[in-house]
């Protein structure tokens, strides 16, 4: 009796440590499933975030060459500017460039390739210095294109990147070039934060193989080195994937994937290369921590943990039933979380490719209208330079043409200002000095009056995007009232916000379009882009601020944060 009481004990302990490994398994296997969905969502995530970081970047390289290029059309046009005129006229394209990226340096050289001026942040003047052996140069001189440098050691003792324009004649002859030279780290590592994926690096190569912009890590300082350096591959730990998803980038493919065991962590990695004009320039890779990725769903695998070892004793009493209800338990869960992944996938896709869309609608813009109206801005300046003694009614002519130039910039600029991701730099200043610089920059009817505010409030803000939100509203005030109205403009306070306020006596909003005047891409009027209310909201929301519509009186009332 004992001896078969003995052999039931055992049958039992064995069945009990047997059903306790199955179903530990099957754990395991499940948990390593969920795992893997999780991954292949990142994947796809990350491919749709590489796709619009690339759209974003081309096209403010676009820009950068299209605002050069405007420069070169004033000298390609008019030998006579004097030098003061030319330092002007270089002055005000800088301060548009300075929109896309703050740029260190401005240089203009001669046909010999020296430096006949330039605009220094340091106030270090380069009037001189030879050019002709740098690489972009070499370049210019074979293609009559533009260029990008590779990243290098600069003027000013940092890294930086150049980007060069051919000033070529009317004989088809290179004159020279102009150029900026800038810190790519501060122009690209804005571009990262198009989405909301929780991406861990932004790593951008130029086509020599070597960092331009990296985070900064304990390990190694990327910034300078070359893919194939003996630290970096180390730092790798020389994991051929990852090597293959470098040159597949280099041969254009942007469809590959590389899981790497770096010396900070497992991370997954994606890229694309990035083109200006058909031809790569850079590399744009995005490098997710996998340990960002699994949080999602940590705390429900560390409660199915502690589910799991606390029925473990009590299998005896229900081995079979708690397989069947732990194993279906973890299915609805995986379940859950691949609808809620999906979801994600859509919405953000939808998103990337809506971005993606409107960078190549900006750059076909940028392309195919500023350069012509350039011309033609630059033209009719030339005339009136050269014929000083106009007809009234020919001074009224220039001034019309002058504001169709300004309206149509103004639209494209529109686009441009929503697509761009520019950085916020607050600073305190004085809210009737940015008024004076936006009234002197817009057509105000004589017919409209326009009343400013009876104080002054210093705010702490980009006065530069904030310009632009006030220019917009003030414009629309001004359409809206007919030419012929009061646009009022108020300053107030709260405890912890400043309030700027802009009323007209406009007709107002239609009740049905005050929820959607803030949405991209919707207008009622037929000259609108639909974008810049958009971009209003957008500026004011990256200040933390709050901006919204009322009727009776129409106003526009944004609040903005005393600190931040």
């Amino acid at each position: 009796m004992l001896k078969s009481i003995r052999i039931l004990d055992i049958l039992v302990i064995v069945a009990i440590i047997a059903s306790f490994s199955i179903i530990l398994y099957s754990y395991e296997e499940a948990e390593k499933n969920l795992k893997g969905i999780l991954l292949k969502n990142q994947i796809a995530l990350q491919y749709s975030t590489n796709k619009a970081i690339k759209m974003s970047i081309e096209s403010d390289l676009n820009l950068l060459t299209h605002e050069l290029h405007d420069i070169t059309q004033y000298y390609q046009t008019n030998p006579y500017l004097i030098n003061e005129q030319s330092k002007a006229i270089a002055q005000q394209q800088i301060e548009e460039i300075n929109r896309i990226v703050p740029t260190k340096t401005f240089f203009e050289t001669n046909k010999e390739f020296q430096i006949i001026y330039n605009i220094n942040e340091n106030e270090n003047s380069l009037i001189g210095l030879d050019l002709s052996n740098q690489t972009y140069v070499q370049e210019i001189k074979q293609t009559m294109k533009p260029s990008f440098s590779s990243g290098h050691v600069g003027m000013h003792e940092s890294f930086q990147v150049t980007v060069a324009y051919p000033i070529i004649d009317k004989n088809n002859d290179l004159q020279g070039l102009v150029g900026i030279m800038f810190d790519p780290s501060q122009f690209f590592n804005r571009h990262g934060n198009i989405s909301d994926i929780n991406s861990e690096y932004l790593v951008i190569l130029d086509n020599d193989a070597r960092f331009i912009a990296a985070p900064k890590n304990p390990i190694i300082d990327f910034i300078g080195k070359k893919f194939y350096d003996d630290d970096v591959q180390q730092f790798l730990h020389h994991d051929p994937n990852t090597t293959k998803l470098f040159e597949g980038m280099m041969n254009g493919n942007a469809t590959r994937y590389s899981v790497t065991k770096t010396e900070l962590g497992e991370t997954i990695s994606t890229g694309t290369p990035v083109k200006v004009d058909e031809k790569t320039e850079y590399f744009a890779i995005i490098m997710t921590d996998t340990k960002s990725i699994y949080s999602d769903a940590e705390s429900a695998l560390q409660t199915n943990r502690l589910v799991l070892f606390s029925l473990a004793a009590a299998l005896v009493v229900g081995i079979t039933l708690f397989a069947f209800s732990r194993d279906k338990l973890f299915r609805k869960e995986a379940e859950i979380i691949q609808i809620k992944k999906d979801l994600e996938i859509a919405e953000y896709k939808s998103k990337s490719d809506k971005l993606a869309a409107i960078g190549e609608l900006a750059a076909r813009i940028a392309h195919d209208l500023r350069n012509p109206l350039s011309v033609i801005k630059v033209t009719s300046e030339i005339l009136q330079m050269q014929n000083q003694d106009l007809s009234e009614r020919e001074k009224e002519t220039f001034e019309k043409q002058k504001n169709a130039i300004d309206r149509m910039s103004h639209q494209i600029d529109e686009v441009l200002d929503f697509v761009r991701s520019t950085p916020v730099t607050k600073q305190p200043v004085e809210f009737s000095k940015m008024i004076t610089n936006v009234l002197s920059n817009i057509l105000v009817p004589k017919r409209v009056k326009i009343i400013k505010p009876d104080r002054d409030l210093i705010l702490k803000c980009d006065p530069v995007q904030i310009e632009v939100v006030i220019a917009n509203l003030l414009r629309n005030a001004i359409d809206a009232v007919e030419n012929d109205g009061i646009i009022s403009i108020k300053l107030s306070e709260e405890p912890n916000y400043h309030i700027i306020s802009i009323e007209d006596t406009g007709p107002g909003i239609p009740e049905e379009n005050l929820q959607k005047i803030f949405e991209p891409l919707f207008t009622t009027k037929q000259k609108g882009t639909g974008l810049g209310l958009a971009s209003c909201k957008n500026i004011v929301e990256q200040h933390n601020g709050i901006i919204i519509a009322e009727n009776n009186p129409t106003a526009f009332t944004i609040r903005l944060p005393k600190n931040n």
